[in-house]
Formats: C-alpha cells, structure tokens, sequence
C-alpha cells in the first residue's frame, strides 16, 4: 500500500513539473529553470522505473533511508551510463571525421577527451560502498551524487538544445541580427557564415510570403587580427549581392564575441526602433546560448533560429557550448556541490 502510494506521488510530481516545464518553455524556451525542470524529470521517471528494477535495494530494513537512497542514486547512475555512453561513441566518431576533415587542433579533441574523462571516471568510482574508510567512504558518495547531477545536467542541456533548434520561428520580426564567425583572409565569408547569411535571407523571404512583412538585416560582427575587413561588412556584402537593398542592412562592425554581437546590435536596432521583434541567426550548434545571451542583453523580443552545418561538426561544437552554459551558471552548480557534500557527509 505504501509502495503504490510513493508510486502515484512520484508520478504526479513529475506530470506537475511537466506542466510547469512546458509553461516556462512557452514564455521562455531559453531560461535556464526549463533545464533544472528537466533534470528533475529525468530523476523522476529513473525513480519510476528503477524501483522495480531494483525494488530489493532501495527500501530495505538493513539501511537507513539515506543509505538506501544514496545505493539507488548510483544504480541510477548506471541506469544514465547507458545512453551516455551512446553519446560518447557518437563523439568519438564524429570527432575522428573532424579530425580528418579539419585537422589535428586541439578544440577538435574535445568529444574523445570527454568520452575517455567519462569512462575514466565510471571505472576509478565504480566502488562498492562500505570498502574504505569512513571519511574516504563518504568522499565516494560525494563523487557519485555529483556524477549523477552531472549525467542529469547533461542530458537535460541536450534535450533542451533540440527543443528550441525545432521551435518554428514566427513570421513577425522587424530586425535579423547574424552573429559572425571568421570570414577568409581574402575577405570572404566561409561556408560557416554563408550557412548563417543564407538561412536569414531564408528566413526574411519566407516571412515576406507568409505575412507581407519585410525584415532589416543586422550582420554583426568585428575584424580579427588574420581578416581584411570586419564581418559585419563581409556578411554586408554578400547579402547586397543576394538582393539585399542598402537601406536594409545595417552591419554592426565592432563586437569581438557573441555577447558583444548582441549588445552592440542591440544599440543599432534600438536607434531605429524601440521594443522590436528580433531575429537572430547563427549555427544549429550554438542556439541555446545566444538565446541565454540574447536575454541578458535585453533582447526580449527576440527568437533564436539556426542553420545547419556538416553532421562531423556540431557534435564538438556544441559539446563546447555545453561547457560554456554550465560556466554560465556557475554558481548554480556551486549551489549544487554544496548540497551533495552535505548529504554525503550526513
């Protein structure tokens, strides 16, 4: 009777959360809270399905509840160690064709790095509990919990990352800001950019054929050390060259990264018209951090819309925007680390 009463708690804790999580992402699909809702999720329906699966350890007259809980927390842990795992493959196989296709760099490493970090880490704590000391005992639960919120996170920033690359964009924008990437010594724009330049043109006609309603292009971007020009006026360019008129680009030829892109654009748009509905456009990797960036710059109206690069590519580099959300938040983790070294030394 127990049992099935904590069975019906957990289920309808996590269709509550859903409920909330899918209100959030339609007021704001880049809000960090919609990735804490999911990893709770995550953790939700792992409780569901592993209470069966390991209905022999998780309550038992042997255990506190705290040592119940934690032994169940790492049998999750290998539960998530699954489809991680398949990521890992993924990017070890992704990043051995970026490695044949864009040389031997070192950001191009960072899929095998991780993977073999991953496997290197299951294997140095993959410990029954009880065999150390107390204080090193503790220290291994420490670090599974903190595996576990980690596997959670991960998972969450990546279903999260394809909800909003699928999120239909509305045909109502007033501006498209395109975020630069490096451009050719000879000042033209790479596949990369021209991918970018390409989908706002893209998405500027479909916008005229569905509403009647034109957009201004804002082509954002500055002149690094190895370029000839800035990148917003290569992005300028090309798009004057792909029937663009004049009066509608405004390049912005200043900004060194993407915060800057949007803060500067942001001033461009601004002196022409206040509270407009926004567009940016850059690549499928890199969505759900400009649209984080996008609000911290007070870029309210605004909707995030990627295009496409090769298949070898993104893995990687998305795997770097990954590590730059988490750096965003920082002190979200720091929050979490402080509550798993109170519950592992309870």
């Amino acid at each position: 009777m127990i049992t099935g009463f904590f069975d019906i708690i957990l289920i309808a804790a996590c269709v509550v959360i859903f409920y909330f999580l899918i209100r959030s992402f339609g007021k704001n699909p880049f809000a960090y809270r919609n990735i804490a809702m999911t990893s709770v999720i995550i953790l939700l329906l792992a409780l569901i399905t592993g209470r069966s699966l390991f209905s022999g350890t998780f309550f038992t007259g042997r255990s506190s509840l705290s040592e119940a809980a934690v032994t169940f927390i790492w049998q999750f842990s290998r539960i998530l160690l699954i489809p991680i795992s398949f990521l890992g493959l993924f990017l070890c196989i992704s990043n051995a064709s970026l490695l044949k296709h864009e040389g031997f760099r070192k950001s191009n490493f960072l899929g095998l790095l991780f993977s073999l970090g991953y496997l290197i880490t299951i294997n140095c704590i993959w410990q029954p509990l009880n065999a150390m000391p107390g204080g090193l005992n503790r220290l291994l639960v420490f670090f599974r919990l903190l595996l576990c919120y980690g596997e959670c996170t991960l998972l969450s920033i990546c279903i999260i990352g394809y909800a909003v690359l699928k999120t239909e964009p509305s045909y109502d924008r007033d501006f498209v800001i395109i975020l630069g990437c490096s451009i050719s010594r000879k000042g033209k724009v790479r596949p990369l950019l021209k991918s970018r330049v390409n989908r706002a043109i893209r998405f500027a006609w479909d916008q005229e054929i569905h509403t009647g309603k034109s957009v201004k292009y804002v082509p954002s971007g500055g002149q690094g050390k190895d370029e000839p020009m800035s990148e917003g006026s290569a992005m300028e360019m090309y798009l004057l060259s792909h029937s663009a008129e004049e009066y509608e680009v405004y390049p912005e030829k200043k900004s060194r990264n993407t915060w800057e892109n949007l803060q500067f654009s942001k001033r461009i748009i601004d002196e022409r018209m206040k509270d407009a509905n926004v567009a940016i456009v850059t690549t499928n990797f890199h969505v759900l951090r400009s649209g984080m960036l996008a609000r911290r710059a007070g870029l309210m109206n605004s909707q995030v819309i990627g295009s496409g690069t090769k298949w070898y590519f993104w893995p990687n580099a998305f795997l770097r925007e990954i590590v730059a959300i988490l750096l965003m938040f920082s002190y979200v983790h720091l929050i979490m680390v402080i509550i798993l070294l109170i519950i592992s030394f309870l």
